[in-house]
């Protein structure tokens, strides 16, 4: 169990910095349609073993395991609800400790190739000593294989590296990683300043990476462009990027039955969002948070500003973790729905009415957790079962878990 200082360092000052700022801006007047009766649930305790479990995926091997992403930098596996006693993937096997002064050892995201029944490769998203020694970090993202003796194990040997982000403060600009429909890998890289003062946003530079929503295909190695991104061939901008103008868009997913993206752009000090990803789509910061005007200046946006499928203020929420689209039977109260997330707690769902606006509603935890809970991530799996983790914290320290969102 980890000091709670640290903790609340990796989560306030490295990912979601400024979601906590005490230099908070007169807040705007806004109309935000919210349906004020909840929808009831309850947690189902899953596993209490992962430090800070951020992530669940499933591969498509038929296998039924689910992969815990931990941002200490490891893997886990979970079979019929029962977490394995040693890791998938250790990238540093204890080396490194993320610390107040160094973030190497953190581990953001984890994409398995649609083939991976087959060629076993995956994609981990870590941060690593940095080249530059100005700089704390960098984020390298590269390619594994899953041990051919063992499945359960994955090959630290194989490793490949894909692509690598360097520069000030990119390690509190990481990044998740997903496979679309299409077969290609998405990427969302954040343009948070992360307190440093000097730092110049890119989000509307389409020459930068930062505060962009990438798409390259992994196919080959390192990486090739698909020749449909919306900025293959256009003078000063880089074909990896699909969208921009994010400030962290620190989760995202595809709707299953549309197959279009949504994610969580989160705000620096006043709103929080919900996008719908189109190609080449500009969604303004940092002129935009949210709904609302952030940073005054005499730029020309490559492109028009799209507004936020829902936004809401720090009353409501500090950090919007993003989310996913709920189709199973289950809870059939939230079916067709996007279930998604903040930092502080809450669970809402999205719903989209003929009129094309969307409606927030809150959901009613019955059996909330009597610790502090700060959820870090959400997932739905094959089964159509929703998942929520993060961590509990108390005076004492923290702990992760994961929970099942069932019927109350």
């Amino acid at each position: 169990m980890r000091n709670v200082k640290i903790y609340f360092y990796l989560f306030s000052a490295i990912l979601l910095a400024a979601c906590t700022s005490t230099n908070k801006k007169t807040e705007p007047k806004k109309t935000d349609v919210v349906v004020l009766d909840s929808i009831s649930v309850k947690y189902q305790l899953v596993s209490n073993n992962a430090e800070i479990p951020i992530e669940m995926n499933e591969p498509a091997d038929n296998s039924g395991r689910k992969f815990i992403t931990d941002i200490h930098g490891k893997i886990w596996i979970l079979k019929n609800d029962s977490m394995l006693p040693k890791p998938f993937f250790d990238r540093y096997g204890g080396r490194y400790k993320v610390t107040e002064t160094s973030p190497v050892g953190m581990l953001y995201s984890v994409a398995f190739h649609p083939q991976y029944s087959i060629n076993r490769k995956f994609y981990v998203c870590y941060v690593a000593p940095a080249t530059n020694h100005k700089d704390h970090a960098k984020i390298i993202i590269s390619q594994f294989t899953a041990d051919e003796n063992n499945p359960d194990r994955a090959d630290l040997k194989s490793e490949k590296q894909i692509i690598q982000f360097e520069g000030s403060n990119i390690f509190s600009n990481g990044a998740q990683m997903r496979f679309g429909p299409d077969g290609y890998l998405y990427i969302s890289l954040g343009d948070d300043k992360a307190g440093d003062s000097t730092y110049q946003y890119h989000a509307q530079d389409l020459r930068y990476l930062n505060g962009k929503l990438l798409r390259i295909d992994v196919n080959k190695i390192p990486y090739a462009i698909p020749g449909d991104n919306p900025f293959v061939g256009v003078k000063n901008a880089r074909p990896e990027i699909w969208a921009y103008g994010f400030r962290k868009l620190w989760h995202f997913s595809f709707d299953p039955v549309t197959h279009q993206i949504f994610g969580g752009d989160v705000g620096e000090n006043r709103v929080e969002e919900i996008d719908e990803v189109v190609k080449g789509g500009n969604y303004g910061w940092p002129v935009k948070e949210g709904d609302s005007s952030f940073e005054k200046n005499d730029l020309i946006p490559p492109t028009p500003f799209i507004a936020p499928v829902n936004t809401y203020t720090h009353a409501v929420g500090i950090c919007v973790q993003g989310g996913n689209f709920y189709y199973g039977n289950d809870l059939p109260l939230l079916k067709n729905k996007y279930i998604y997330a903040d930092w502080n707690g809450s669970l809402f769902t999205l719903t989209k009415a003929q009129d094309s606006n969307w409606t927030r509603q809150a959901l009613k935890i019955v059996n909330k957790p009597s610790d502090s809970f700060f959820i870090c991530g959400s997932a739905i799996d094959s089964n159509n079962q929703l998942y929520v983790m993060g961590y509990l914290a108390n005076k004492n320290g923290d702990k992760g878990v994961i929970y099942k969102v069932v019927k109350p």
